[in-house]
């Protein structure tokens, strides 16, 4: 496994571990979650400007001689400058899985105190 992928193993297990550890509370899971949406539309942003870079590269390239070499580099430049924010929305999707899962388990929680009162009620 490349280094870089252990990496962001290592990032999303150390964040899943530490997020179970803190249980935070519905308003935290709430703001936790706006952040993760903001920063998914800024990585959004980051990869329109790569893929517009990318056309401009790929137009460049039709006005070359060696047009196939021009577009394999493109092309090339665009998978090294997207691999980082790849990168990090798989570490986004990490947590966003971990914050759905307390917030099931808080749902199941206060659903299962719940449920001897309704049967003690006739």
């Amino acid at each position: 496994m490349p280094a870089s992928k252990k990496t962001v193993l290592l990032l999303c297990s150390g964040l899943t571990y530490a997020l179970v550890m803190a249980q935070p509370e519905n308003s935290t899971q709430f703001s936790e979650m706006n952040a993760i949406s903001d920063q998914r539309a800024a990585i959004a942003d980051e990869k329109k400007l790569i893929l517009d870079q990318f056309q401009e590269a790929s137009k460049a390239c039709w006005k070359q001689f060696a047009v196939n070499d021009c577009l394999f580099k493109a092309k090339q430049q665009k998978y090294q400058d997207l691999s980082p924010l790849d990168q990090r929305e798989i570490v986004l999707n990490a947590r966003q899985r971990v914050l759905k899962e307390l917030e099931r388990q808080q749902r199941m929680s206060g659903k299962v105190l719940e449920m001897p009162k309704e049967k003690a009620m006739p």
